[in-house]
């Protein structure tokens, strides 16, 4: 297997297409990197809580080959399919309620804690702090490197951005005390889609909507960055589909505009030279033209798509050395504040 080092993973969102990660992450781990932080935005923020609490590459994908993905979409036993969803996103101001998502992560969260735990309950992110690190993210003291985990989501009253689960102490509450699958709900809440987290601030008990962090960085690799020269590398794992070039949305009703602003929000990126420079961290994982909310996917597409991961994986490995070198001498000759200020690197 090799020599074990450390090295922070961050997650892509993309929906149904993150099982693509679990045979990335097997690649990964057969070269001997031992994740110390992890990070992930929407269905990037559930694979990234399930490695949080020591599921390995291999256990990740038997629990995807046994998900009920049609589930994830709707637990209603309502037998009007099209008005049921009509009156949610009327009414909750989305289509689905996301709850069966976090009951789920919450049931594999604890499975893997129970040991840990000394009690029934929920995990919270004090179950995943790492012993006697006290470093901090992003150059601001709100932020610690303490929680293995962090996920990204966005408040669409504040219009903000939230890194949990430091940013939950905004509305009065503790982030040791957040529990995790609630943090993965809010962030993997696609607007639209799925209906939004609604919050209530403890003192003031005003309301603020959560939804899906991919609205304002949905491949937040950037997080763990510091300044100098990084102890271990930060391993990104972004979902690409190499056929996107050639493929034009379809807008005839409600349902496909909504799927198209969905795929929209989840490309967004700002700066160019980034992204090419993060790009010689970033596992580029083929999605095969699956789309973010087919929640119907077939078996053998599943193992498509992790076959792709794996197959993406090992061509980034063969280069991963010179690449995260160039990167570094990137950072040296180009980057005065690789902490947040200037877009991190």
């Amino acid at each position: 297997m090799g020599i074990k080092k450390f090295a922070d993973g961050v997650f892509e969102g993309g929906g149904i297409k993150a099982i693509a990660f679990a045979g990335a992450l097997k690649v990964i781990e057969d070269k001997g990197f031992i994740w110390r932080n992890v990070a992930g935005t929407s269905a990037g923020s559930m694979v990234a809580s399930l490695i949080s609490v020591g599921y390995t590459a291999n256990e990740i994908k038997n629990l995807m080959e046994k998900a009920e993905y049609k589930d994830f979409i709707d637990s209603s036993k309502i037998k009007l399919p099209i008005i049921k969803p009509a009156v949610n996103l009327m009414v909750k101001k989305g289509l689905y309620n996301g709850d069966y998502i976090s009951d789920w992560i919450e049931e594999l969260l604890y499975e893997k804690m129970k040991y840990k735990l000394k009690e029934k309950r929920r995990v919270k992110f004090k179950d995943l702090i790492i012993p006697g690190e006290k470093d901090i993210l992003i150059n601001n003291p709100k932020y610690k490197r303490k929680y293995k985990l962090h996920i990204i989501a966005a408040d669409i009253t504040r219009e903000k951005m939230l890194i949990l689960p430091e940013d939950i102490a905004d509305y009065g509450m503790d982030p040791d005390e957040l529990d995790v699958s609630l943090a993965v709900r809010m962030s993997i809440s696609i607007p639209i889609f799925f209906q939004p987290v609604v919050i209530k601030h403890n003192f003031s008990k005003e309301k603020y909507f959560i939804v899906d962090g991919g609205l304002l960085s949905n491949y937040p690799v950037w997080l763990f960055d510091v300044e100098g020269e990084p102890e271990w590398p930060t391993i990104g794992f972004k979902l690409i589909d190499i056929d996107e070039k050639c493929k034009r949305n379809k807008i005839t009703n409600i349902f496909n505009l909504t799927h198209a602003l969905i795929e929209t929000m989840l490309k967004s990126e700002i700066d160019m030279d980034v992204i090419r420079i993060n790009n010689l961290r970033t596992i580029e994982i083929d999605t095969l033209g699956v789309k973010t909310t087919d929640f119907k996917i077939s078996k053998e597409r599943m193992m498509e798509l992790y076959n792709s991961g794996e197959k993406c994986a090992r061509k980034f490995i063969k280069s991963w050395e010179e690449n995260y070198n160039s990167y570094l001498v990137f950072r040296r000759n180009y980057c005065t504040d690789c902490s947040g200020n200037k877009t991190a690197l």
